[in-house]
């Protein structure tokens, strides 16, 4: 799944970066105006499995600006994505999406 959404960041022009430093996909816009963190899961995500999944995905943010910091890139937002074929609820202040309903939202 990592491989399908960093291609769909690839088509639209954002640097991506993939399954470095424990991160999944960092993809940031060429821009710097944008950057997305996806976590991406292949099931369904249970109540205990999703507050695992935000998590890891908080504690991924700290792996993912040293990407930033190393590579020099510096969005000036960074958007928090779990990827996952369902969820048990809504986490806030991190993007939900299923694959496919993610795929869709990169491309458009």
């Amino acid at each position: 799944m990592e491989d399908a959404v960093a291609d769909a960041f690839r088509r639209k022009g954002y640097i991506v970066f993939v399954r470095r430093n424990h991160c999944d996909v960092l993809a940031v816009k060429p821009d710097m105006s944008l950057a997305y963190l996806v976590e991406c899961k292949d099931y369904v995500l249970s109540r205990k499995q999703q507050i695992l999944a935000v998590r890891e995905l908080n504690c991924n943010y700290t792996h993912a600006l040293e990407i930033l910091i190393r590579n020099r890139l510096f969005p000036e937002r960074i958007l928090k994505v779990l990827v996952a074929k369902g969820f048990a609820y809504r986490a806030r202040g991190v993007m939900q999406y299923t694959p496919k309903a993610f795929l869709k939202h990169v491309s458009s």
